[in-house]
């Protein structure tokens, strides 16, 4: 199930909110939302709900084994055996045919395969998994002596199958003691209705085109439309992934849970160092206290630890080489940037050049994240630096790019807070005026995405595949 799907937002999203606000009891209430949270991810997982279940338990008896053991070489003995457990299953269903397949190609062998369905969302609740784990061993956070409300920290439906990453020590407290208010449900819901938006109407329509020049027509597509569609692509990416995290971060805020914040405008920013520091936070963070820092971080062998953080990163997002090339270039350019600012050579002092510098980093990026298959690569590449000779736009290219062209500013100006700080001066938190205008923008946003989805045919939700 997707939050911008009719059933979700006509059914499952006012009976879980009816049933949820019914019941006074703070432990009824969590059951309820453990209640919808499981039946959210058996509606596109029947059967891997159980494997998600099972991990949890796993998790749930060796935390509580760590906790109650004051021996330091038998509590690495027991975290390090639940990780190896935890990313078992996320090795079998997501790289070990990619490794079999590549291992295969150099020797000639024929190793059987796994006919296995990725299950939605799997690198994100494994991952909130392995925080659980680490961070009771680190004593970080307290171990949950409650199975259910542990089932509820990985399980709960607002940022499940696409995050972001929530850490258990953040929200520790909120799952026994939180305190829900019409405050938070107005701008819970208003926050809910933005990601809504940014959803339907830019994702979408910034996908349509993008598919047009890089799936229909890539062979005979110009230079010009081919890196019109990886910006657009990227576009629709961000609005996509951070749309999503909107309306999670807003359903938390309506259940009373307050998560972090996982993207912060990323393309206002002024290097690629930046960019990727607000672009999915709560990944970043998790690579930089999970591995960066453990391998020695900045202390020792940087450059090693970048390649090794941002090889991870490329196999986290798929398992295939094109994603291990998107991690690598994305790693050598950061790599790159640090050794120029110790020379004394700063290109995000350049005003301007130096947002535009991110844009074409970050869509010659996509063109390795985009396409799977390492001769589209090639081909694109050739396209888009004019090998093929068609560099400006074809009349029917033109017209493809028209057709969209009145959404093109509006969502350049999306990708600033200029809308934030708008939104912000006109519906005044904690004020009567306020709240009355957020709760009218929440619903209209409510009503016209779920008509507007009614005639879509195009609604993909991008990372449910990572």
């Amino acid at each position: 199930m997707v939050f911008s799907s009719v059933i979700f937002l006509g059914i499952f999203l006012p009976l879980s909110l009816f049933l949820y606000f019914i019941i006074k009891n703070r432990v009824w209430r969590n059951m309820v939302l453990l209640l919808f949270s499981i039946i959210f991810y058996s509606w596109g997982e029947p059967v891997w709900v159980f494997a998600m279940i099972g991990l949890t338990f796993l998790d749930y008896i060796f935390a509580n084994l760590m906790e109650k053991s004051k021996n330091p070489t038998v509590r690495k003995i027991l975290l390090w055996v639940v990780i190896v457990a935890d990313m078992f299953l996320l090795f079998l269903v997501k790289y070990y045919n990619f490794l079999v397949s590549s291992f295969d190609a150099w020797t000639g062998l024929k190793i059987p395969l796994l006919h296995l369905t990725m299950p939605i969302g799997i690198s994100f609740f494994t991952f909130q998994a392995v925080t659980y784990v680490v961070d009771v061993y680190r004593e970080n956070a307290r171990v949950q002596k409650n199975f259910f409300y542990l089932l509820l920290y990985i399980s709960m439906f607002p940022q499940l199958i696409a995050g972001p990453i929530v850490r258990y020590a953040d929200i520790d407290e909120q799952i026994r003691n939180r305190e829900e208010s019409l405050q938070g449900f107005i701008n819970g819901m208003f926050r809910f209705s933005v990601g809504l938006a940014k959803k339907v109407v830019f994702a979408n329509y910034a996908g349509e085109i993008a598919t047009t020049f890089l799936v229909k027509n890539l062979s005979t597509s110009s230079a010009a439309a081919v890196w019109i569609g990886i910006t657009l692509y990227t576009m629709q990416l961000y609005f996509d992934f951070s749309g999503y995290s909107d309306m999670a971060i807003g359903l938390g805020k309506v259940f009373g849970f307050d998560y972090k914040e996982n993207f912060n405008y990323p393309f206002t920013s002024k290097s690629m160092t930046e960019f990727w520091a607000r672009w999915h936070i709560s990944l970043g963070t998790f690579f930089r206290d999970y591995v960066y820092i453990p391998l020695g971080g900045n202390r020792r062998h940087q450059m090693f630890n970048l390649f090794v953080v941002w090889a991870l990163t490329g196999l986290w997002h798929g398992a295939s080489w094109n994603f291990m090339l998107w991690g690598l270039y994305n790693g050598l350019i950061l790599i790159i940037e640090k050794i120029l600012k110790k020379k004394g050579y700063d290109f995000s002092t350049v005003p301007v050049a130096n947002h535009l510098y991110v844009l074409m980093m970050m869509s010659f990026g996509m063109t390795f994240f985009y396409f799977t298959n390492l001769n589209e690569i090639a081909t694109a590449l050739k396209i888009m630096y004019g090998f093929t000779g068609k560099i400006a736009l074809s009349l029917k290219e033109q017209t493809e790019v028209f057709k969209y062209f009145r959404l093109f500013p509006i969502m350049i100006l999306a990708n600033t807070p200029i809308f934030k700080n708008i939104f912000g001066k006109l519906f005044k938190r904690d004020t009567a005026v306020g709240n009355t205008m957020r709760t009218a923008a929440f619903a209209a946003i409510y009503v016209f995405a779920f008509v507007l989805m009614l005639n879509q045919t195009y609604n993909p939700f991008l990372y449910f595949r990572f």
